[in-house]
C-alpha cells in the first residue's frame, strides 16, 4: 500500500520526492481526482429549530470552484499525467469504473464531514482498500488525508452528536492537518485534552500525527514516516 497523506498538498520537496518514489518517477500514469470535499457548502439546520445540520451548496461560489478544479487538473496534465475527475456525487458504478482504471487517486481538501458522507453514499468504502492493496497510489490533501483514518472526530465530536465520525480505517492512526500552536483548536495541549476526553467516552486508542502545512505522512507497506519541513509532532 502506498499512501501520501498531506496537510496542504505538494508544498515541500520531500513530499514531491516521496510521490516520485511511489510512482517510480513515471508520469505516463492515469490520475483520478476526487474533488468532492471542495464543493462550496455551508451547514444549515435540517429544519427550523433542528439540531441536525445538513450541507447546502452555495450556488454563487460554484463558478469559482469550477475554475479552481480546472486549474488543478491542468497542473497534473502539465506534468504528463492523464487525468479524470471522479466526483463522488456521480453514479456509484461510474465512479468505481473510473477508479479501477487509474494508477493514482488524488482526494482533495475541503470539508471532511461532507467528504465522508459522500464517500459512504457512493460505496467507495466497500472497495477503496482493495484498490490500494493492488498498488494504486493514494494522495490526500487535508480532508482527503482524513478520509482514511478510523475516526475524524478528534477536534469536534461529542456523544450527543449524530453526525458520522467513523472514517474508513484504512490506516490505524489519526492525522490532524494544518496544525498550529497558535490555533487553540489544534495546539498540542488542547488536542491532548481532546484525545483524553474521547478515550474516556469511546474506544480511541490511536496515535495522532500533527501535520503542519508542508508536512505529510508517507506510508509504503508497513513503513510509516512523518515527512516535510518543521517539527514532527504526535500525541
Amino acid at each position: 500500500m502506498k499512501l501520501l497523506l498531506t496537510s496542504n498538498g505538494f508544498t515541500d520537496s520531500s513530499i514531491e520526492q516521496a510521490f516520485l518514489e511511489m510512482t517510480n518517477n513515471r508520469t505516463d500514469l492515469k490520475v483520478a481526482i476526487i474533488p468532492t470535499a471542495s464543493d462550496p457548502i455551508e451547514w444549515v439546520p435540517e429544519k427550523e429549530g433542528s439540531k441536525e445540520y445538513v450541507p447546502r451548496l452555495i450556488p454563487e461560489r460554484k463558478e469559482k470552484n469550477a475554475g479552481w478544479l480546472n486549474n488543478y487538473k491542468g497542473e497534473w496534465e502539465e506534468k504528463g499525467f492523464d487525468v479524470v475527475i471522479a466526483d463522488l456525487k456521480e453514479e456509484p458504478e461510474k465512479i468505481k469504473e473510473k477508479l479501477e482504471s487509474v494508477d493514482v487517486i488524488d482526494v482533495t481538501g475541503g470539508d471532511v464531514n461532507y467528504l465522508l458522507d459522500w464517500a459512504k453514499k457512493s460505496k467507495l468504502d466497500t472497495y477503496l482498500k482493495d484498490l490500494l492493496g493492488r498498488g494504486v497510489v493514494y494522495v490526500g490533501t487535508s480532508a482527503g488525508s482524513g478520509l482514511l483514518v478510523p475516526d475524524i472526530g478528534l477536534t469536534w465530536w461529542e456523544t450527543d452528536m449524530s453526525m458520522d465520525h467513523v472514517g474508513f480505517g484504512i490506516v490505524d492512526f489519526i492525522v490532524i492537518p494544518h496544525q498550529k500552536e497558535s490555533d487553540e483548536r489544534t495546539n498540542v495541549e488542547n488536542l491532548t485534552k481532546r484525545k483524553k476526553h474521547l478515550q474516556s467516552v469511546i474506544n480511541f486508542p490511536w496515535k495522532v500525527y500533527l501535520l503542519q502545512d508542508g508536512q505529510a505522512i508517507k506510508v509504503i507497506g508497513d513503513n510509516i514516516e512523518h515527512i516535510g519541513s518543521g517539527a514532527k509532532k504526535f500525541i
